[in-house]
């Protein structure tokens, strides 16, 4: 093998020519003390990337998932009647549910319905908790009702500086057998600027069988949703 030292090597011909450098057979390209060896053909889609294999030897390859939380859906509210996440499935066995800078039209209590692929469920099938905190508690509940309550009896004021926002946690994959449950966090203030923190959460029955759930509404008891964000996003467990 003979050596070739320069400090420079261009492209003899044209104005954007590749400069080649390619092994004899299956060699390959050597470069930095020849302790990386590049692969001689490109990846086999779109956006691969290099990686090695600890011993100097590149490759192409996918690129993983964009870790353990992966964004289902995100839907804005702007003067809206509800606010609807879909895309739910058996992917993941848990989703997360955040609700961030609502602000309703009018003091209201927000809820939350589920739905599958023939829409949004409104039937007299879930029954809902809330456990409140102010300078009393509050617990209160509802069964055989349309939809699981997220907050204080009060409901977010429409008042200037008031708002609301919560953590909420599916427990259970699209296709499950379990029943369609939801919980959580939240804090919120109401007219008055009264702030509440406390426990939600409730399940969707549908006569025990739980529904193939693919979707996630946010609506409040009256009125529209002046501004405020729903988003979902399913966990990966690895």
């Amino acid at each position: 093998m003979s050596t070739l030292k320069t400090d420079a090597i261009s492209a003899a011909t044209g104005t954007n020519t590749n400069l080649a450098l390619t092994g004899k057979g299956t060699g390959k390209v050597a470069i930095g003390d020849a302790a990386l060896l590049f692969p001689d053909a490109d990846g086999s889609s779109s956006g691969d990337v290099l990686q090695t294999n600890a011993s100097g030897v590149l490759s192409f390859a996918t690129p993983a998932a964009g870790g353990s939380w992966n964004i289902i859906g995100t839907a804005e509210a702007d003067d809206s009647a509800s606010l609807t996440v879909t895309g739910l499935d058996s992917t993941y066995d848990m989703y997360a549910v955040g609700i961030s800078n609502l602000h309703p039209a009018s003091t209201a209590i927000p809820w939350i319905r589920f739905g599958d692929s023939s829409g949004i469920k409104s039937d007299a099938e879930y029954d809902w908790w809330v456990g409140s905190w102010n300078a009393t508690a509050e617990v209160r509940n509802g069964t055989n009702a349309s939809k699981i309550e997220i907050m204080h009896q009060d409901g977010v004021g429409g008042a200037t500086g008031a708002g609301y926002a919560a953590m909420l946690w599916i427990g259970q994959s699209g296709d499950t057998t379990i029943q369609n449950q939801i919980g959580g966090t939240f804090s919120g203030e109401n007219n008055g600027l009264a702030r509440y923190t406390g426990l939600c959460g409730g399940i969707y029955q549908a006569s025990t069988t739980p529904i193939v759930l693919d979707r996630v509404q946010l609506l409040m008891a009256t009125g529209n949703i002046t501004a405020g964000r729903l988003t979902v996003w399913g966990l990966a467990h690895a």
